[in-house]
């Protein structure tokens, strides 16, 4: 979901009191982190490793392992030297009795200091342990599981889908929820971090609106202080796609809503691109070249899924029917929507989707995309109809040629995932949703927030009868959707945070839906 900061930031500036959490990830059960692994320490920091450890992008013969080497994470400067050796080491068990990989890196202060190794000749569908060590001091012990190899039979899949974490906005408690459940990996919708405050504070973060390199840097750190986020990276593998916020609200290109001079959003987004390569778990062909990352992506697991990880930010056109007074989302009603020249994917993109879609071989194909994919009829402020400019509705051709696509090579299963709406929405794919005829050829999963408030339950619900392929919503509470994947059937159960406000609180089943293998339309189990 899309705010006008303009209304929405509060007065933080110049305000004292920054809450930070202290990480309390589990350690190597040899060597507790920061303390002495080996030789004697010269950097003379207590810990090295406070953000902990992170793995990302399974295959199934390895994965990407990160940590990042910064003895004071919100500082504004680092005591470090210009360049850091790190070893690392992956093993087959958690006592590194069975070490079947090892290497040096050596963390520059160009990138922060952080670790990224791509890690291969792994055995496929199995559990790994990694570590890092620096300085005489040992990392946690991180937990990274490897793919299927491609196209083996694969009988099943569970991972955690989440989106929409705002630091201020509550703890990241849902990620101990997710854990319990024990994924395969964590599939994250975008919006990982804010890059301003607005909505309800449990905490303050260390950026009122960022700009530079040093606000999105520390952005990053503090989320990652988290203590259940923290973990959550630690003992499961992630996939990753991004939306506006880990930029600015409602970027398109090099577009702002406040019309921000183009070259001021290029540098904007290369400083955050950077700040976001230095923190994740992502392979080197992500690294940015200024303010160009390549970030989307697929991933497959074994003959059962297909993901195709797209980035909705990066390359699409501007949204339309702007005003000179308003550069972002609105609901809008105007020619330019149905111009099939704009894309909200750009065409170069959107070509490498279309060629893959129903030729995967896997048994579901996946869209993981930002927000809300499927239609959603509502009118303006006046009560005319209109299409809210920043999701597909503004980009309808797009959403069009994937449908038609689905349609047309009929894939064995089409299921489209989304979060962005701090809410979730579930309801049935057509190629065109205002026709009743129109035969439905997909599902679609949109998660609610981590933490992120919605205000709109009242707007959204009468929406509703205008939209009879949607047959779920609610943006009441905060949580996950977990989903468990088989040859006859995906499970999305929706799981909500007794309160995001206590750390500890507990989480509930609200509700649980299931898609049959090749019956495409959602069904409340």
């Amino acid at each position: 979901m899309t705010f006008d900061r303009r209304t929405l930031l509060t007065s933080l500036a110049g305000t004292a009191g920054l809450v930070a959490c202290q990480t309390t990830a589990s350690a190597s059960p040899v060597i507790a982190p920061g303390k002495l692994a080996y030789g004697r320490g010269t950097l003379g920091a207590d810990t090295l490793f406070p953000l902990g450890v992170a793995s990302g992008d399974p295959l199934s013969d390895g994965f990407v392992i990160w940590t990042r080497i910064v003895p004071d994470p919100l500082a504004l400067e680092t005591p470090l030297p210009g360049s850091v050796d790190v070893d690392w080491e992956v093993a087959e068990d958690e006592l590194f009795s069975k070490v079947v990989k090892r290497g040096r890196k050596r963390a520059t202060e160009a990138w922060a200091h952080s670790v990224h190794v791509e890690v291969g000749g792994l055995q496929p569908k199995r559990q790994y342990f990694y570590r890092f060590m620096a300085d005489g001091q040992t990392s946690p012990t991180g937990m990274a599981k490897t793919a299927p190899t491609y196209m083996a039979a694969t009988e099943s899949v569970k991972f955690g889908v989440v989106t929409c974490q705002h630091f201020e906005q509550g703890f990241f408690n849902a990620y101990d929820d997710v854990l319990a459940m024990d994924p395969d990996f964590i599939l994250h919708m975008g919006d990982y971090i804010y890059e301003a405050s607005w909505g309800p504070q449990v905490r303050r973060q260390t950026s009122v609106d960022a700009m530079d390199l040093s606000d999105y840097r520390r952005l990053h750190a503090q989320y990652k202080l988290d203590p259940s986020l923290q973990e959550a990276h630690r003992r499961a593998p992630w996939l990753m796609i991004w939306d506006d916020h880990e930029v600015v609200n409602d970027y398109a290109g090099f577009n702002d809503e406040n019309y921000m001079p183009p070259a001021e959003v290029r540098a904007r987004r290369a400083a955050a691109y950077q700040a976001y390569y230095e923190h994740m778990p992502v392979r080197a062909r992500s690294r940015p070249r200024g303010p160009d990352m390549h970030f989307h992506d697929t991933f497959q697991y074994g003959d059962l899924l297909a993901i195709a990880l797209t980035d909705a930010r990066q390359y699409r056109d501007d949204q339309a029917c702007q005003t000179p007074e308003d550069g972002g989302a609105r609901a809008v009603s105007c020619d330019a929507l149905n111009d099939p020249t704009r894309s909200m994917l750009g065409m170069a993109q959107e070509r490498d989707l279309l060629r893959g879609i129903g030729r995967t071989g896997a048994t579901w194909e996946v869209l993981a995309q930002p927000t809300l994919f499927a239609r959603l009829n509502q009118k303006d402020w006046d009560g005319n109809p209109a299409s809210w400019s920043d999701g597909w509705d503004g980009y309808a051709p797009t959403r069009e040629r994937i449908l038609d696509m689905v349609a047309k090579r009929k894939p064995q299963n089409f299921v489209s995932l989304g979060g962005d709406m701090h809410s979730w929405w579930i309801g049935d794919l057509k190629p065109r949703f205002n026709d009743p005829n129109s035969p439905v050829v997909g599902s679609e999963f949109v998660t609610t927030s981590i933490t992120a408030h919605s205000y709109a339950y009242g707007r959204f619900s009468s929406m509703l009868p205008d939209n009879p392929h949607i047959k779920f919503f609610d943006d009441r509470q905060r949580g996950h959707t977990f989903m468990e994947v088989t040859k006859d059937r995906w499970t999305a159960t929706l799981r909500a945070m007794d309160s995001v406000y206590d750390p500890k609180a507990g989480a509930t089943t609200r509700g649980t839906w299931i898609v049959e293998n090749g019956n495409p339309g959602v069904i409340e189990a």
